[in-house]
């Protein structure tokens, strides 16, 4: 009897793959080899044998590989009397990204500050995201998401604060450590509130005092305020009498007119521009002595008659005059 044996050359029926894993991961990769004989199947890193000779499986061979901490290839070798082949797996190790290098603050405005960076990383980054939060704050960064590019501009922010940024690179396995801070101030604004607790008393019949306290919104640094008075509030502010002051919380404000009623604003104003005006307080003046008439002059109509004239004070309600007069030079006071 005569039998005829079919003899095949070896070949990968499963073929390793290739494997992307985190630093100190594990994977297993599998060969299976088929032939007519059934090939050897052994594991080789570079010129390292893996697999003992005497320990070599038939037909399917499984490497494991645990802590993995660096990218490497591997091939795995079938082996017959009718030939040998070979096929390499690449195992990847991804990790995640470095930090961004280089943070700066290249242009800032009253609402908004700009930055640039540098990705710090040679494998590609699927976006970035930029964290900030005032300096003066403890606790979270507010994040913005999804950045593209390597420069970005965060608006929102408030006039004339400092703020602390820094920047995330963001691969496929994750988000990697943050950047190093970068500090900036944003510029100046006009005041977005009035001064506080407006208040006026008279010091005296024609001089006042007018005090307040700082916006709640200053935007800036307030370089000085402006009083601004009248004593009739119907008019334009622009048409009311102004007195500037340094950036005191008081002042006073003379040559008022006696017995009349003013009404008061204040506002605050930075290099950038003056803020939004107070409301309007009112404060009335006192009845202060009237000043001496002026131009007093006096003209005989006859022989017992005699004309006096003179000016009245100027802005001054007069009640009522006194005359005083003497007979002769030395005469009593009648």
């Amino acid at each position: 009897l005569l039998v005829s044996v079919r003899r095949v050359a070896p070949r990968f029926s499963i073929p390793p793959s290739n494997h992307e894993v985190m630093p100190g991961g594990s994977v297993n990769l599998t060969c299976v080899a088929v032939g007519a004989p059934m090939p050897y199947v052994k594991w080789m890193a570079g010129v390292e044998e893996l697999t003992k000779e005497d320990e070599m499986p038939v037909g399917r061979n499984v490497l494991e590989l645990n802590n993995i901490v660096q990218s490497a290839n591997y091939t795995c070798v079938a082996i017959s009397s009718l030939g040998m082949i070979e096929a390499t797996a690449q195992i990847t190790v991804k990790a995640l990204p470095k930090p961004p290098t280089e943070p700066l603050v290249t242009e800032t405005t009253a609402t908004s500050v700009t930055l640039t960076w540098d990705s710090g990383n040679s494998d590609p980054i699927s976006y970035y995201i930029i964290q900030y939060k005032p300096k003066s704050l403890e606790g979270q960064f507010q994040e913005v998401d999804g950045v593209a590019t390597t420069r970005y501009s965060i608006g929102g922010l408030s006039p004339f604060s400092e703020y602390e940024f820094r920047v995330i690179a963001v691969n496929n396995i994750g988000r990697g450590p943050p950047s190093e801070l970068v500090e900036a101030r944003t510029g100046e604004q006009a005041p977005s509130s009035p001064p506080l607790k407006v208040q006026a008393r008279m010091l005296s019949a024609s001089t006042m005092l007018v005090q307040w306290e700082q916006p709640e919104e200053p935007n800036g640094q307030i370089r000085g305020y402006r009083v601004y008075y009248t004593t009739d509030p119907h008019l334009p502010l622009s048409m009311w009498q102004k007195h500037n002051t340094d950036d005191s919380h008081l002042t006073t404000v003379g040559s008022l007119i006696t017995g009349t009623t003013y009404s008061i604003r204040v506002l605050a104003f930075t290099s950038v521009g003056d803020g939004p005006p107070s409301d309007i307080i009112q404060v009335k003046t006192q009845q202060g002595v009237p000043a001496q008439p002026a131009d007093f002059q006096a003209e005989a109509e006859s022989d017992t008659r005699i004309l006096l004239t003179w000016l009245p004070a100027s802005q001054e309600r007069i009640t009522k005059y006194e005359l005083l007069y003497w007979e002769g030079e030395d005469g009593a006071q009648v």
